[in-house]
């Protein structure tokens, strides 16, 4: 008689690899197309629904790179002494006329008149009464910024699907605009399963918890590209998981915590089964092992993570944050992986590809160096809060010594939502 594979085992001939999983979750999406308009210093995290094409160029007239005195340089190379004729300031321009080597201060960012062809910084410069004195001569066209150095009109400055951070919004505002047009929010529920949660706050009786797990769940998802809807704790029976599945009808995504294994009071697989359909897999990763993902009836996407809060971390971070931003029109790109030395001894079976928690740093030479945080239990999120990366160890690793040189994937290169 075969034995069933469990969670404790390494080798399971019927799990999906991560890359098979990943792929087939994002082969069953599609990018939403609603849109709305927002103001500009609302738009910030949110996906442009459409093309940004500039109707002024950035910046719209000659200017000075810096403060210092304009000039025309075929005059200063008759003499390095100019007369002052005026200054143009930013904003305030310098309106008069000039004669023959004459020249004026100018501040960073103002106007260069037609006529000036040069600017020197003041710090090359002495000034006597009226008179300008050149002690070191720039080459001819210095300092000035032309027009459309920074941004051609009539030009696309950013296609569609582009993701609004801070540069893009200072650009933005830079060509006037004061509204955009986004794609709409992905609106998120998630919610935990357990009779032995409780909120915090809530005295605890014998054998329970307080729930962490949503809480996670919260800071994974707070996003200003999603609408996030908290279903709080749900009690461990069917009636219960089902209802709170049928109020998540106009959602985009279910995102759960526990009750997606085999055990006898898992009845969220079983829920999701009755309305609509659902894929448990056992995944070759630890932590993180099963995993539950389908579509119920109303086409609402549904991600069941595992109840231990670091296996719900990492399989967030390999299947959920990639279906969510392909849910935003966002590519899935490889999460940048570096090489460190290893200052500890790490124990793996093969098997699996394994995510170990870690501290990336530098010696005192400069080198990549990552230590363990310790305990690697996937129910020990202080493993994660002193971690700033994960170790990867592949499939047949048996472990790695002091010394080894290690994959380590940083928490900040995943993409944000």
């Amino acid at each position: 008689m075969t034995k069933e594979p469990t969670c404790q085992d390494d080798y399971d001939p019927d799990s999906l690899s991560i890359d098979a999983a990943r792929t087939r979750i994002l082969d069953a999406l599609a990018p939403i197309t609603d849109h709305e308009a927002v103001p500009l210093n609302e738009s910030l995290g949110r996906i442009l629904a459409s093309d940004i094409h500039t109707t002024v160029a950035v910046p719209g007239f000659r200017n000075s790179a810096m403060d210092g005195y304009a000039f025309r340089h075929a005059d200063a190379l008759k003499t390095n002494t100019l007369s002052l004729a005026g200054k143009s300031m930013a904003g305030l321009p310098f309106h008069g006329t000039l004669a023959d080597s004459q020249c004026i201060r100018i501040m960073t960012g103002a106007l260069v008149p037609d006529e000036l062809d040069t600017v020197v910084m003041q710090e090359n410069t002495t000034i006597t009464a009226d008179e300008l004195v050149i002690d070191q001569l720039p080459v001819a066209g210095s300092n000035i910024r032309q027009p459309g150095s920074n941004i051609k009109n009539n030009s696309q400055l950013f296609p569609a699907l582009t993701r609004v951070g801070a540069p893009e919004l200072g650009l933005l505002a830079s060509i006037g605009i004061e509204s955009v047009s986004v794609l709409r929010q992905l609106t998120v529920a998630f919610f935990s399963t357990g009779d032995e949660l409780q909120p915090p706050g809530k005295p605890l009786g014998p054998g329970q918890i307080h729930d962490s797990n949503r809480y996670m769940l919260r800071g994974l998802l707070t996003s200003p590209a999603l609408n996030i809807m908290d279903l709080g704790i749900l009690p461990d029976t069917l009636n219960d998981v089902k209802q709170a599945l049928s109020e998540t009808a106009h959602c985009d995504v279910v995102v759960t915590s526990g009750g997606v294994s085999v055990g006898e009071a898992d009845y969220v697989k079983a829920a999701v089964e009755q309305q609509g359909n659902l894929a448990f897999w056992k995944i070759l990763m630890k932590p993180g092992r099963p995993l539950s993902h389908g579509q119920l009836h109303s086409g609402t996407h549904f991600f069941g993570l595992p109840g231990n809060p670091v296996s719900g971390m990492v399989t967030f971070h390999q299947f959920v944050l990639p279906a969510l931003r392909a849910l935003l029109g966002q590519p899935y790109t490889q999460p940048l992986s570096l090489v460190a030395t290893l200052t500890d001894t790490l124990t793996k079976l093969p098997g699996r590809v394994e995510f170990q928690r870690g501290i990336l740093s530098t010696n005192a030479s400069g080198d990549l160096q990552v230590a363990t945080t310790g305990l690697q239990d996937s129910h020990v999120l202080t493993s994660v809060h002193r971690a700033n990366c994960y170790i990867e160890l592949d499939i047949q690793s048996t472990g790695a010594a002091s010394g080894d040189r290690v994959s380590v994937i940083p928490f900040q290169s995943f993409p944000a939502i």
